[in-house]
């Protein structure tokens, strides 16, 4: 292979494994955006609805 050929091929493959780790970075940033003590205190709203729906029904929560 020639030089240029070579040079060309591992950029390309630079660009490609760049593109896919900030993929993955975007992803991750999505996916913990939301703190913890949100995601709790959203939990224990949806669980009191859940449990308010039961006793309405007549089931135990």
């Amino acid at each position: 292979m020639r030089q240029a050929t070579q040079s060309s091929a591992v950029q390309g493959e630079l660009d490609r494994v760049s593109q896919t780790l900030t993929g993955h970075i975007r992803q991750l940033a999505e996916r913990y955006a939301t703190p913890l003590p949100q995601l709790t205190d959203e939990v224990a709203a949806f669980a009191a609805r859940v449990d308010a729906h039961l006793k309405k029904i007549g089931a135990q929560p």
